[in-house]
């Protein structure tokens, strides 16, 4: 008899488990309809992920036989997800479809479903230049700002003046003030220090 339905069912279509309340005669089992909608629940509802019974994970492969291919597949998409530190999803609102380990080169993911690329270290769409999320990257900032360093406000590249005017040429193209990192001549901060230009000229 089927635990969940409590319906007898033909022995070869019911997965037997080991488990059992300490009142009860038999073991707990399971039968085709009721096991599939568990695990097919379960991967909607991460709270019942995996599915279990009297608190014992119910394995993929004891009902495999039960399963079509599909179930299967996302099963096993959805465990990869659960059991992926800090995982990565689409930027693409419209799909937001996780992305495995796999499909990341260096700090890009491509989502295999839409061709997205997305920053795996902010989760947002691919950007230029480094990411502020990467532990290094705040780090680096935090020592720019003691330092007072600037960032090229295109692709976010660190620069630090040593001598001259505060005229910045990237190496992206861009061309900024190093006092407020703004487009070149659209701030209203000096072009220069005397103190940087006096030790240029020594």
């Amino acid at each position: 008899m089927c635990s969940a339905c409590m319906e007898f069912q033909p022995r070869f279509d019911v997965l037997e488990l080991t488990c059992k309340r300490q009142n009860d005669m038999v073991s707990h089992a399971y039968c085709r309809t009721c096991l599939t909608g568990l695990f097919g629940t379960s991967l909607t509802d991460t709270t019942l992920f995996p599915p279990r019974c009297c608190g014992v994970r119910i394995p993929l492969s004891a009902g495999a036989h039960f399963f079509t291919p599909e179930l299967m597949r996302r099963y096993k998409e959805k465990e990869e997800e659960l059991d992926t530190p800090n995982p990565t999803y689409c930027s693409n609102r419209s799909c937001a479809r996780f992305i495995p380990p796999g499909d990341i080169q260096a700090t890009i993911a491509t989502c295999c479903v839409c061709n997205e690329k997305t920053c795996a270290g902010c989760k947002s769409k691919e950007h230029r230049g480094v990411c502020p999320e990467d532990d290094t990257v705040k780090q680096l900032i935090g020592i720019a700002e003691e330092k007072r360093w600037q960032r090229c406000y295109r692709c976010r590249t660190m620069v630090e003046l040593d001598i001259g005017c505060f005229h910045m040429s990237c190496r992206c193209g861009a061309q900024f003030c190093y006092k407020c990192a703004a487009p070149w001549k659209s701030c209203a901060c000096p072009q220069w220090h005397e103190e940087r230009l006096v030790r240029n000229s020594r």
